[in-house]
């Protein structure tokens, strides 16, 4: 998912498994699937709200249980529902890439003058 996203706003190494056909796929090799919880469901989150351009056209998001041989899917506003999302997409991508945008640079501080010389130049200097 790296290409699309401009680089001030990449987070490391939040790449999702698959992307085919507007599909985002993360494969999950877990003996227990029972055991998948809230943080693979918000890994899914993070991938579909990283995609700020919507580069891939995502339509839908899935888990694949490659041990079990499973695909587990739902359409990108079904998944946004099921997890009580209240703005659309396009709105969540924009707030998130705001609250993970780096601070702006700080404003350059004046410095204050130094006391003045009484020696005008360095070649005004008395003989």
């Amino acid at each position: 998912m790296r290409s699309g996203i401009p680089r001030k706003y990449r987070c490391r190494r939040a790449d999702a498994d698959f992307i085919a056909a507007g599909q985002l796929i993360d494969c999950k090799a877990t003996i227990h699937p029972e055991h998948i919880g809230a943080p693979a469901i918000h890994q899914l989150a993070g991938y579909l709200l990283l995609s700020y351009e919507d580069h891939y056209h995502l339509d839908s998001v899935s888990l694949y249980l490659a041990r079990q041989g499973q695909l587990i899917g739902w359409t990108s506003q079904e998944f946004l529902d099921l997890l009580g999302a209240r703005q659309p997409l396009d709105q969540l991508r924009a707030d998130c890439r705001a609250a993970l945008a780096p601070p702006p640079p700080p404003e350059p501080t004046q410095i204050p003058r130094q006391v003045t010389s009484t020696q005008e130049s360095l070649f005004d200097a008395d003989s």
